[in-house]
C-alpha cells in the first residue's frame, strides 16, 4: 500500500487489512454475500405471480430517492409484461407518504398489485385499507419504522431480523439489490439499471464508507459515462457535461439538483418521464426541467439569505419561504457551518419542517421522536428528517427543537488534515486519487497540509477568483487576490481533485483553508 493510501487508512483509524478489503470492494461479491431476507422472498413469490396485462399501480415519493426507485419498479413491471401506472404525491398539497385517501382511491379502482416505494413503512393506516381490499402489496423502503408495522410485504432492511448492509441503502438501492441478488430477471437487465440506484444513493447522501454503497455509485458512474439513458443524456449536453465527464460531484451539484426540482416546485412526474421518456421527446422535459431548477435556484438564495443573519440559532421560520426549496438549503446550511439545521415554512393550515444533522452528530429522527406527540406526522434517516406540525404547537416544538439542537456536538472548526507538502505529489498519488474514490458521506476526498507560504495571482475575469503559486503547483481559490494577499500564513489547508474534461482525467488542487502564523484557519 502506498504512503498516501496508508496516510488515508491512518487518518480515518482503519487498519491496513480493513482499509484495503474496503477500497477493492467488489459489488457482485458485497451482493451474494446477503442472503434473501424472509420478507425479500415473500417478495419474490409475490411479484413473480403477476401475469402479463395484470394491473399494477407505483406509488413513490418527490425526491430523487423516491424518482429513482419509482421508475425502476415501473421498469421491472413493465418488462414483466404488466400495464403499469405510477402516482406520486403533490409535495404541498399531500405532502411525504402513502396516504389514506390515495388508498381509498386505489381500492375503489382495483388493481392486481401495489408497489410502494421510498415510503410506507410508516403508512400503518393507508395500508390497512389496500390489504381489505384484498390487493396484494409490496412496499420497498429504508426509513425508520414507527410503533407499528404495515399489512402486505414489507422489504424493510430496517425490519429485518438479522442486521445486513442493507440498511445502509436508499429506497433504490433497496429495490436494485433486491432485484439482483432475487433473480427475478437476468444479470444483464438488472446492471443496465445501475444508474438508477446510483443517482439516488448520491442524492440521498448515503454513507459511503459501506462497501456496497460504494460499489453502487463506481459502477453506476460507469454506466452513466458510457451510456447514459436517453433524458440524461440531453439534461447533461444542457448542462455541458460529457457523459464521459461525469463523476459524483457532477450528479450532487448539477444533474440531481435538476431532476429534483419539478418535485419541490411543480410536479415530479416530469422527472420521472425524464428518466423514462418512453419514445417521447426528450427535449421538451429538459426545458421545463431546467426552467423549474433556475426558479429552485432563485428561491433558494432567498432563504439562504433570510437564513444567513443569527448563526447562534438551529431553528429558522421563514413566514413564506416555499417549502419546496427548504430540503436542499437546510443541508447547505448544515453542510457550511457543520451543524444542525432545522428550517420551517407554512404549508396549508400549518407547517412543515426539514431537519438535517452532520454525519455522526445525532439522529435527527429519535430526536423528533421525543417530540412526536406534538407532530402531525414526521420521518426520515438519521442525518435527514422531515416533520409537520399545527400552528398551536409549534412555539413548543421550535422551543423544544432549539434546545435539542443545541445538544448536539458540532464539528464546524474540526478538520481531519493529512501533512502532504506539495511536492510530494506525483502519478501514484493521482493513481490512488482515483481508486480511493467516489467521495461522498462516509468517504470524503482527503484534506491535505502544505506548511509554507504562497504568492497570489488573479484567475479568470470576475475578480472573484485566485490562483496560489507554491512549490510550482496551483492551487484553485474561491476568494478575490485581495482577500488573499498580505496574509502572514503558516500553511495551506488543500483539497487534491481528479477532474475529467473530454474523457481525460487531470488532478487540480482547491484551497480549504489558509493556517495563519497566529495559529487560526481563514476558510476560503
Amino acid at each position: 500500500m502506498s504512503q498516501f493510501l496508508s496516510a488515508v487508512a491512518g487518518i480515518r483509524g482503519w487498519g491496513e487489512e480493513e482499509f484495503l478489503s474496503w477500497l477493492w470492494a467488489d459489488l457482485q461479491q458485497e451482493l451474494e454475500a446477503i442472503p434473501l431476507a424472509e420478507p425479500e422472498v415473500r417478495a419474490l413469490q409475490v411479484i413473480s405471480s403477476v401475469r402479463p396485462g395484470e394491473r399494477v399501480i407505483i406509488y413513490g415519493d418527490y425526491d430523487v430517492d423516491g424518482l429513482s426507485a419509482t421508475t425502476l419498479a415501473m421498469e421491472l413491471m413493465l418488462a414483466r409484461g404488466a400495464a403499469v401506472r405510477y402516482f406520486i404525491p403533490h409535495r404541498f398539497l399531500e405532502g411525504y407518504g402513502f396516504h389514506v385517501n390515495t388508498a381509498r382511491k386505489i381500492a375503489a379502482r382495483g388493481c392486481d398489485l401495489l408497489l410502494v416505494v421510498d415510503c410506507g413503512t410508516k403508512d400503518v393506516e393507508a395500508l390497512e385499507v389496500i390489504d381489505q381490499a384484498g390487493i396484494p402489496t409490496v412496499v420497498f423502503d429504508h426509513h425508520t419504522p414507527g410503533d407499528g408495522l404495515p399489512k402486505g410485504v414489507l422489504v424493510n432492511p430496517h425490519c429485518f431480523d438479522l442486521p445486513t448492509p442493507l440498511t445502509a441503502l436508499c429506497a433504490a438501492g433497496v429495490l436494485w439489490s433486491w432485484i439482483w441478488r432475487s433473480r427475478i430477471m437476468d444479470r444483464s437487465w438488472t446492471a443496465a439499471r445501475l444508474d438508477l440506484a446510483c443517482l439516488a444513493t448520491v442524492a440521498d447522501c448515503m454513507d459511503l464508507s459501506v462497501p456496497l454503497n460504494r460499489c453502487i455509485v463506481k459502477e453506476g458512474l460507469k454506466l452513466i459515462r458510457r451510456s447514459p439513458r436517453r433524458g440524461i443524456g440531453a439534461l447533461l449536453g444542457r448542462l455541458g457535461v460529457e457523459p464521459q465527464d461525469v463523476d459524483e460531484e457532477v450528479l450532487s451539484m448539477k444533474l440531481i439538483p435538476c431532476l429534483n426540482a419539478p418535485g419541490r416546485l411543480d410536479l415530479a412526474e416530469e422527472a420521472v418521464r425524464l428518466l423514462y421518456p418512453g419514445d417521447g421527446s426528450v427535449e421538451p422535459l429538459v426545458d421545463r426541467v431546467l426552467s423549474l431548477n433556475e426558479e429552485r435556484r432563485r428561491l433558494s438564495s432567498v432563504i439562504m439569505k433570510d437564513a444567513q443573519g443569527d448563526l447562534d440559532r438551529h431553528v429558522y421560520h421563514g413566514k413564506d419561504w416555499p417549502v419546496g426549496v427548504l430540503s436542499s438549503v437546510a443541508s447547505r446550511l448544515c453542510n457550511d457551518r457543520g451543524r444542525p439545521v432545522a428550517l420551517v415554512a407554512p404549508a396549508g393550515d400549518g407547517l412543515r419542517g426539514t431537519l438535517r444533522i452532520p454525519n455522526g452528530a445525532g439522529d435527527a429522527v429519535k430526536i423528533l421522536s421525543r417530540m412526536s406527540h406534538m407532530l402531525s406526522a414526521f420521518g426520515g434517516h438519521r442525518c435527514a428528517a422531515g416533520f409537520s406540525v399545527q400552528r398551536h404547537h409549534w412555539e413548543a416544538v421550535r422551543e423544544g427543537l432549539e434546545a435539542a439542537l443545541r445538544e448536539l456536538p458540532s464539528d464546524r472548526c474540526r478538520l481531519d488534515v493529512i501533512h502532504w507538502p506539495l511536492d510530494r505529489i506525483d502519478q501514484s498519488m493521482e493513481e490512488d486519487l482515483d481508486a480511493l474514490g467516489p467521495f461522498g458521506m462516509g468517504n470524503p476526498a482527503p484534506l491535505l497540509y502544505h506548511p509554507g507560504g504562497f504568492q497570489v495571482e488573479p484567475m479568470g475575469r470576475t475578480g472573484r477568483v485566485s490562483k496560489l503559486l507554491a512549490q510550482g503547483r496551483e492551487i484553485v481559490a474561491f476568494a478575490s487576490p485581495l482577500e488573499l494577499q498580505g496574509m502572514e500564513a503558516r500553511g495551506i489547508v488543500y483539497r487534491p481533485k481528479m477532474e475529467a474534461w473530454r474523457g481525460r482525467r487531470r488532478l487540480k488542487l482547491y484551497l480549504e483553508k489558509v493556517v495563519l502564523s497566529s495559529g487560526e484557519g481563514v476558510d476560503r
